[in-house]
């Protein structure tokens, strides 16, 4: 399964430093719906790591079972609205406050 980033330069600039080899750098959250549209399509997407400020003009297709999984990362800014997704899904599996995020 393969893992791949939309977003903006900065993200996907940092995606493929941290060994994400697909990569899709958009301007607008209209291309990255279009650039979310064709990874679904493709068989072995496993992961879908997307710009948080994207997801919220989009609107996701149907759930297809498990995979792929459809991430919301935030921007420079922070998230877009409340915790993001990554730092949810740690306090989850924690069971605690992460230090440094404030509630």
């Amino acid at each position: 399964m393969k893992i791949i980033a939309i977003g903006d330069c900065m993200m996907t600039y940092a995606c493929r430093a941290g060994g994400i080899s697909h990569c899709i750098s958009c301007t607008d959250a209209t291309e990255a719906g279009h650039a979310l549209d064709a990874a679904l399509a493709e068989e072995d997407t496993g992961v879908v790591l997307m710009l948080d400020r994207y997801l919220t003009d989009i609107r996701l297709p149907p759930s297809r079972g498990a995979y792929p999984v459809i991430i919301g990362i935030p921007g420079p800014g922070g998230p877009v609205r409340g915790e993001d997704a990554v730092t949810h899904a740690v306090r989850k599996v924690a069971g605690r406050h992460m230090p440094g995020v404030e509630r």
